[in-house]
């Protein structure tokens, strides 16, 4: 109770202390002295002057940032407001899209080429080992191509799959290279053992499959190497490899025709020569123009019907007595011919559709049916056993 007596007068104690420093503060002060206000005159008599006051010599000058617009805006001078130089932009069009650069990644049809080419060449690889080595044990000599032919697709897989994905056109450019090359070394080998089979002078086996083994390898570092330096598209080896047949075929033709007694050497010698021309003309075309896949299918039916018009001069040997052998001049031209032609007609065709957009559809349809035997009593009946085969032909001719 005591200590709450004494607390209680404590507090009394600092707020009445407290109310007296602030009023001895507020004595303290300096007390305001009011003025008196000065009285309202009236403007004298003609103030402002009638009309308002004139605007000084010059005018006014513009306020900062300039008079604001006029509502409803200003009108357009007479004659209208000229064209912004270059001209009005058209409505609605921003510039023109760019076309996205073309990818410099191989596609998967490439790869799935290079497998098989790689595959062959590995075979190819083991039976050159072999030949070398003189096996002659089947199982043993089995080994070799086995092996390679697997580990060749293999180290193709992580050439592309580690190395990062191989370029465009090369793994195309590589498996043209091999096949081609493996080709060429099969027919010098071939027109060799032609020419000197008779004089027992021909090669062994194992020199045979070394320059095949040779040029086969040779061709696919070439084509490597003409991967990356042109980075072609892969329908451009297509159109190499069709150039090489093309060239195959009519050289071979054209050596028959001008043989000889034997018209296997002027075929062998004439059709190796001609596969080498194909490859140089073609590849060289190919560098400012690639065909699509559709123009190449028209080029080999341009090829085969060309051909057949060609052959078409060898009935006129009948009744003549120079050697018909001469005649095979005619598909081999014609044939040629018939390429020039239908690349032409095709060369601006794009893959999977004709120039007017639709699906290719063959001008003929051609069928083959076997055909019923004929019941002397009941007439054809498809129940009786076939008597033989028809070969139907339906379209526009």
């Amino acid at each position: 109770m005591r200590a709450f007596f004494f607390t209680s007068l404590t507090s009394l104690s600092v707020v009445a202390g407290s109310s007296l420093v602030v009023s001895l503060a507020s004595a303290q002060q300096p007390q305001p002295q009011f003025q008196p206000q000065p009285q309202f005159q009236p403007p004298p008599q003609g103030y402002p002057p009638q009309g308002g006051y004139p605007p000084p010599q010059g005018g006014y000058p513009p306020p900062q940032g300039g008079y604001p617009p006029p509502q409803g805006g200003y009108p357009p001078p007479q004659g209208g407001y000229p064209p912004p130089q270059g001209g009005y932009p058209p409505p609605g069009y921003g510039p023109p899209p760019q076309a996205p650069p073309p990818s410099d990644k191989r596609e998967a049809g490439e790869m799935t080429a290079l497998y098989v080419t790689s595959a062959l060449w590995g075979v190819g690889s083991g039976i050159w080992l072999d030949s070398l080595f003189k096996v002659k044990d089947p199982g043993v000599a089995i080994i070799a191509p086995l092996a390679l032919g697997a580990a060749a697709p293999i180290g193709a897989f992580f050439w592309d799959d580690q190395g990062g994905p191989l370029h465009r056109g090369v793994p195309a450019s590589i498996s043209a290279g091999l096949a081609l090359g493996a080709v060429e070394g099969i027919a010098i080998a071939g027109t060799q053992w032609q020419y000197t089979r008779d004089k027992n002078k021909d090669w062994s086996f194992s020199t045979q499959t070394t320059v095949t083994w040779i040029f086969a390898t040779g061709g696919g570092v070439g084509g490597w190497a003409f991967g990356e330096a042109v980075r072609p598209d892969p329908r451009s080896m297509g159109f190499i490899a069709s150039g090489a047949g093309w060239g195959a075929a009519s050289g071979t033709m054209i050596g028959i025709a001008a043989s000889g007694k034997d018209w296997k050497d002027g075929a062998a010698v004439a059709g190796l020569i001609g596969y080498n021309v194909g490859i140089l003309g073609t590849g060289a075309l190919s560098l400012a123009y690639t065909p699509s896949w559709q123009s190449q299918k028209y080029m080999w039916l341009g090829y085969l019907a060309g051909g057949l018009v060609g052959c078409l001069v060898f009935p006129l040997y009948l009744f003549s007595d120079a050697d018909p052998k001469h005649g095979f001049i005619g598909p081999a031209l014609g044939g040629l011919a018939g390429v020039g032609v239908a690349g032409a007609l095709t060369w601006d065709m794009k893959d999977g559709a004709d120039k007017r957009g639709q699906a290719f559809k063959p001008p003929i349809d051609i069928a083959v049916t076997p055909s019923p035997k004929i019941d002397p009593k009941l007439g054809p009946s498809p129940l009786l056993d076939p008597g033989g085969a028809m070969l139907t032909g339906f379209g526009t001719f």
